[in-house]
């Protein structure tokens, strides 16, 4: 494999937008009668928040319509409570937690926002890790072999993957992106419809016990037998988009990165602004429906009480796809917004369900006086139990530790939703000190203080993110290039998608981001601005067959 070689620009789309930014600070230009014109923007998450910064930057004024009562999304970092009730600098992080260094785009407003990214994310096996599987535990530590009841899947796992990113990265660190095409379409043509398992079963000489093994010990963050009845291409973009490799841990968390979205002062044909002084923030706001009107272009957006009606020139939807169906935009009826085509898509979609359960100690008791790793614990904890992993996080910025007690998904996340937080909490710390008592006697919440999440149970959310199953890639390929409706009038409505449910890498920040760039880009063209001839305008929506 090439040596320090980082896999950008993403596949399926094998679209440099660093370069886009870097080259062009605002995405376009914009007739000046258009400049302060009122734009909607539904959600502010990563990808609704990043459309609005670039709009405001060429002119225009972001109107945002948040149904909840706070800005991020699943970019969530919730701090946790002192007993007089102010905020910690503690917190936990409810969603996204930890960005792969070839998240080049994050990385791109993080520096401009100067955010501070210089730890590593503790992930099995760059740190200190007890496996325990079937009632044996093993210490795993970094630069170390695996246990040897794990050995030999890790080889024949990384002989196989060490080959295929061979196969890519050759070509691709060379600049020769079509070659890395011709490779992808290979891929494509062969698995099409077949999940992660039946690869499993095809390609590797496993057991049924050894797959079963795999499944618990996972690919790099931990345990994904939850998702072996998922698209294998997923895991593939994963890999090789280098996803599960040098993960960064957000300082002051990554609902920052939204902040910034909203209070950072740029240059615009409006004067000095920020999107908290030149835009509008509707919180606790929810849209009810989104038509166009006929035979004009306006879009008419119901939202609040159901009686505020307000009409706009574009809007882009940066939600997830299960609260665009509430929106009423997978109706058929007169007036609708989107094509029949993408309708089903965003109504079939497959979407991930996941759990989160963290407390804060009163200390980081897992490091000595001068910060030192005290050598008998670990830092990550892999179970086929049902708590499935706990991560010791150290942020600089508190005395306190934050334990995130469990992170589970889809069946394994099902399995917990009836169980109140303190309820499962006791049974987590029950497990984990039986598996390492300093441990878990170690996990007492600061004033019994528990903050969990389970992403379908969520309003507004209904779903943690997107990942395809089997013969869904055709839907995420509708979905990624509905911005580009605003090319032909006869399948324009001003309504652009936006959000990691309609990415390329659901799951990641990134794949949110892109599509933020892709509406805004959208927006602009819709009103008569001039982009870049390089602009996602220009990708071929049709690049690979799926």
């Amino acid at each position: 494999m090439t040596d320090n070689f980082q896999a950008w620009p993403y596949l399926d789309s094998l679209y440099d937008y660093q370069e886009l930014l870097n080259k062009f600070p605002k995405l376009g230009t914009i007739p000046p009668e258009k400049i302060g014109t009122k734009i909607a923007i539904i959600g502010a998450g990563a990808s609704g928040m990043s459309a609005a910064y670039e709009l405001l930057k060429v002119g225009l004024c972001p109107v945002i319509f948040e149904a909840s009562s706070r800005i991020g999304g699943r970019l969530y970092s919730k701090p946790f409570t002192e007993i007089d009730g102010s905020q910690s600098q503690a917190f936990a992080e409810m969603g996204a937690m930890r960005i792969p260094s070839s998240s080049r785009l994050f990385f791109y407003y993080a520096d401009r926002f100067q955010i501070d990214y210089s730890q590593n994310f503790p992930n099995p096996g760059i740190v200190p890790t007890l496996l325990s599987y079937e009632g044996k535990s093993f210490l795993w530590q970094p630069q170390s072999p695996l246990p040897k009841d794990f050995q030999q899947l890790e080889q024949d796992w990384s002989s196989y993957m060490d080959m295929i990113l061979e196969r890519f990265y050759r070509p691709w660190s060379q600049g020769n992106l079509e070659e890395v095409k011709k490779l992808w379409q290979r891929y494509l043509t062969r698995f099409k419809r077949m999940n992660f398992a039946e690869v499993l079963f095809n390609i590797l000489p496993w057991s049924d016990l050894e797959i079963k093994r795999f499944g618990e010990l996972g690919i790099g963050t931990g345990g994904f037998s939850p998702f072996f009845h998922l698209s294998w291409f997923e895991f593939m973009r994963i890999i090789i988009n280098q996803c599960e490799t040098n993960q960064k841990l957000i300082t002051l968390g990554v609902t920052e990165l939204i902040r910034k979205f909203y209070t950072d002062l740029i240059e615009t044909p409006r004067g000095k602004l920020s999107l908290d002084r030149g835009g509008e923030l509707l919180l606790n706001t929810q849209v009810h429906s989104i038509e166009k009107v006929s035979g004009q272009p306006l879009v008419k957006i119901v939202y609040g009480d159901k009686h505020n009606i307000d009409f706009f020139p574009a809007a882009i939807v940066a939600t997830t796809t299960r609260s665009m169906e509430l929106m009423g935009l997978t109706f058929y009826q007169e007036n609708m917004p989107l094509q029949n085509n993408q309708i089903e898509a965003i109504r079939n979609i497959h979407h991930v369900g996941s759990s989160k359960l963290f407390i804060r100690t009163s200390t980081k008791f897992w490091l000595d006086q001068h910060g030192n790793l005290i050598k008998k614990f670990p830092l990550v904890i892999l179970t086929d139990e049902l708590p499935k992993n706990l991560y010791l996080l150290d942020y600089p910025q508190t005395k306190y530790g934050v334990v995130c007690v469990s992170y589970t998904w889809e069946n394994d996340s099902q399995k917990l939703i009836g169980i109140p937080p303190k309820d499962r909490f006791a049974l987590f710390k029950k497990i984990f000190t039986r598996l390492h008592p300093e441990l878990g006697e170690a996990l007492i919440p600061v004033n019994n203080e528990i903050i969990s999440i389970d992403w379908q149970m969520t309003p507004y959310y209904y779903e943690a993110f997107k990942l395809c199953t089997p013969g869904q890639e055709e839907s995420n390929r509708v979905l990624y290039y509905q911005f580009q409706s605003c090319l032909k009038p006869e399948t324009d409505s001003g309504l652009y998608l936006a959000g990691d449910s309609v990415s390329w890498s659901g799951g990641w920040i990134e794949g949110a981001l892109e599509t933020g760039i892709n509406a805004a880009c959208a927006v602009i063209y819709r009103l008569g601005g001039r982009l870049p001839s390089t602009s996602p305008l220009s990708l071929n929506s049709h690049l690979f067959n799926y």
